[in-house]
This record gives structure tokens, C-alpha cells and sequence, in this order.
């Protein structure tokens, strides 16, 4: 419910600014991007001289992020998937821009872990033998709806062929990380459930840096 309230609003969001851009002018400039997001494709609206609305979708199928807990790595598979709303301010009426948005994203990120079962490991304080833990699973859980903030370039709406490279750098607050790990012998290991818990909160602390999501991308854009 909560998931449709957020894709509901963003909807919102895009067809507002649709509208807004619309009457301005006729003009569309579509972008093909790649980075940090994935592969990414745009198509921007001028709305007057200095601004611009914007929309675009990105995938990032495969990614990966790694963090050592307790002696064990957690290697983390991600996809990303997201479609963003963003306004653009170009305050000297070219190229630089400076961007404001909201972006709704779809990721899947999980890391499985299988302990050697003759060595010991320091679970959420405890000592557990290999063997007892089984296999570990996690989960890494962000905001599905995040504002996001940034500078870059399009000369499209300004260049007299109309052709021009295009750039992003900024950041997608998307939150700090919900880590779940869980395992298959939880129910079966007394205290292991509850140690578990208290090491997603060191989990947390190590992946804290990702709620400030880099985007950064490059590519081309033609108005026409």
C-alpha cells in the first residue's frame, strides 16, 4: 500500500511537470546516459531560458558491494531499477545546470554466507561453532522514494546543431540501510535468532555510507 502511494505520487510528480513544460515550447531533447545508475534514458522539456523538466529511467542489473563482519565477507549482489522527476536550473542560460528531483527506485541487494563449519565465529557477542550457524542470508533495504540533488551539463536546447554530450554528478538520498540476516538454523541454535539481530546492527553501521547514493553519468542529447 505504502509502495503505491509513493509510485502514485511520483506519477504525480511526472505529469505535473509534463504539463508545466508543455506550454513553453514545443521543443524535446532526448539523452542516452551511462553510470552509476546504469544505462539511462531522458527526454527534457525546456521551459523558458533558464529551466527545464526532466524526466528518465536508469537500470543497473548487476553491482556489487562488500563488507567483512564477525570474519565472514558479505558480498552483496544489487539491481537497481529507477524513473525519476528532475527540474533543471540553468542559471546562465546554457549548458550548466543545477538539479533538483525525486527519483523512485526498485533494488534487490542480498549476500549469502556459508561459515566454514570447523572454525568459530563472534556472533552479536557469542561464540558460535561453524557448523551451528548454517547459512546465513541478508538483506540490504533503502527508501523507495528519495530526493535527489546535483550539477552537470546539456547544450542540447543551446548548441546550433542541437547535438550536445551531456553530464550528471550528484547524490540520491534514498536513507540509511535495513539489513535483515537470517539464518536456516536459527529456530534450531538457542540465542542464535537474537545474536543475529544484534549483528545487523553492525552491518548497518559498515554500509551507513551508502545512504548518500554517488550518481554520476555521461552520454549525448539531441532536441529536436
Amino acid at each position: 500500500m505504502l509502495r503505491s502511494a509513493r509510485f502514485t505520487s511520483l506519477i504525480f510528480c511526472f505529469a505535473l511537470l509534463v504539463g508545466l513544460a508543455a506550454p513553453a515550447s514545443a521543443e524535446v531533447a532526448l539523452s542516452g546516459q551511462v553510470g552509476t545508475l546504469g544505462l539511462q534514458g531522458q527526454v527534457s522539456f525546456p521551459m523558458g531560458k533558464h529551466f527545464a523538466a526532466r524526466l528518465g529511467v536508469g537500470a543497473l542489473p548487476s553491482w556489487s558491494i562488500s563488507t567483512d563482519v564477525a570474519d565472514l565477507n558479505f558480498d552483496y549482489s544489487m539491481s537497481l531499477y529507477t524513473a525519476g522527476a528532475f527540474l533543471d536550473w540553468h542559471p546562465m542560460a546554457g549548458g550548466f545546470r543545477i538539479t533538483g528531483g525525486v527519483i523512485l527506485n526498485s533494488h534487490d541487494i542480498t549476500a549469502d554466507v556459508t561459515p566454514s563449519p570447523d572454525q568459530s565465529y563472534t556472533i552479536g557477542g557469542t561464540t558460535y561453532p561453524g557448523y551451528a550457524l548454517g547459512k546465513l542470508n541478508s538483506k540490504a533495504d533503502f527508501n523507495t522514494l528519495a530526493p535527489y540533488l546535483g550539477i552537470g551539463y546539456n547544450g542540447a536546447f543551446y548548441a546550433e546543431d542541437r547535438l550536445s554530450f551531456t553530464c550528471d554528478v550528484g547524490v540520491m538520498f534514498w536513507g540509511a540501510p535495513d539489513i535483515t540476516l537470517s539464518s536456516e538454523m536459527s529456530k534450531i541454535v538457542p540465542g542464535l535468532e537474537q545474536s543475529l539481530k544484534e549483528e545487523e546492527k553492525t552491518l548497518e553501521d559498515n554500509l551507513n555510507y551508502l545512504q548518500y547514493y554517488p550518481v554520476a553519468s555521461l552520454g549525448v542529447s539531441w532536441a529536436f
